[in-house]
């Protein structure tokens, strides 16, 4: 490589980038917002050839790295932040040849969380060794083998009753939770959709909202609105201080989970987490004998997906087949 194949670029978060490779589209962090730190790190990094490594780079540092790369290409960035915080907490001090099967246990029983938070902790943790390989932080022969130290968690049948809707709704103080809940449930979006969503994705004239394209298997729709949430968003609309539809005090919001959480706490509501939201409409449509096709166009999933999810909730579910078993004799 040469000198000109490398350039330091500043991202709007205030973060200075090395920009490298072939028509400088792969990019390093500097993990510094200050330009003269950043240009000695660029020297270093062109010393090196693109190489530069820190010494015995600690698992803190590898996840650091890792999450300063990849954060503005995430939907989640609060889950990649707290799942990196928290695997730092416990294990940022240790180097990767520390990270056993009895300390990845023990940090197990340290989080004192759910079965599918600390898969997706580990999962964080097994891609940042993975990048540290490629980024050559890391010899491929002491990358550590990591087995998850939970069982995935079976699939959740959790949803709400129109009555629990009704009364998360009435425990939702704050405006922007209440319009985030309205959200998911009228329009069967993801969190991540409904918090990126701004004023210019609605068509006031159809009545729709475009989610846009989504990221990856996570697709997004466009949503016809009904009566309820149309009414709703143009009132929201009206007091608005910014492009995004949910906002707090005139910014987008990262996420609404203590909010949401205080919410069901008020109603009494338990075992319910944003996700439910989305979940709950589309069972909603399925009971009320909405197509399977019609329902997959509303959650952005392939008729495969959907049939697979919802075709038990539907009023026709089994019909024929139990009926079909009948002996044709009273009891």
């Amino acid at each position: 490589m040469h000198e000109e194949q490398f350039k330091l670029w500043q991202h709007a978060n205030g973060i200075w980038y090395v920009l490298h490779g072939r028509r400088l589209r792969e990019r390093t962090s500097t993990r510094t917002r200050d330009r003269k730190t950043a240009q000695i790190f660029l020297g270093r990094f062109i010393a090196a050839q693109g190489n530069l490594t820190p010494p015995h780079a600690t698992v803190g540092e590898i996840l650091a790295g890792y999450r300063d790369e990849h954060i503005e290409d995430v939907k989640g960035q609060a889950t990649m932040r707290s799942n990196v915080a928290a695997l730092t907490e416990h294990l940022g001090t240790l180097l990767p040849e520390h990270l056993t099967a009895e300390v990845i246990k023990t940090y197990n029983k340290k989080r004192r969380v759910g079965p599918g938070t600390i898969l997706r902790e580990i999962g964080v943790l097994r891609a940042a060794l993975k990048w540290a390989v490629a980024r050559k932080w890391l010899a491929p022969h002491l990358r550590p083998e990591i087995a998850g130290p939970v069982k995935a968690p079976p699939p959740r049948d959790r949803y709400l009753s129109r009555d629990e809707a009704v009364a998360l709704l009435a425990g939702c103080r704050e405006p922007h939770v209440k319009l985030f809940v309205m959200l998911g449930l009228m329009t069967v979006a993801r969190m991540s959709a409904i918090l990126q969503a701004k004023w210019s994705q609605i068509d006031w004239e159809r009545r729709t909202i475009d989610y846009g394209l989504g990221n990856g298997n996570k697709r997004r729709a466009l949503v016809r609105l009904n009566d309820e949430i149309y009414e709703a968003l143009k009132g929201a609309q009206q007091i608005a201080c910014s492009d995004y539809i949910v906002e707090f005090r005139g910014e987008p919001v990262e996420t609404v989970k203590n909010g949401f959480r205080a919410a069901c706490k008020r109603a009494k509501i338990e075992g319910v987490t944003p996700h439910i939201l989305r979940h709950t409409g589309a069972t909603w449509m399925a009971s009320s004998g909405v197509p399977i096709q019609e329902i997959a166009a509303m959650l952005g999933d392939t008729v495969e997906t959907t049939q697979k999810v919802y075709a038990k909730y539907t009023p026709e579910y089994q019909r024929r087949a139990a009926a079909a078993l009948q002996l044709g004799t009273a009891m």
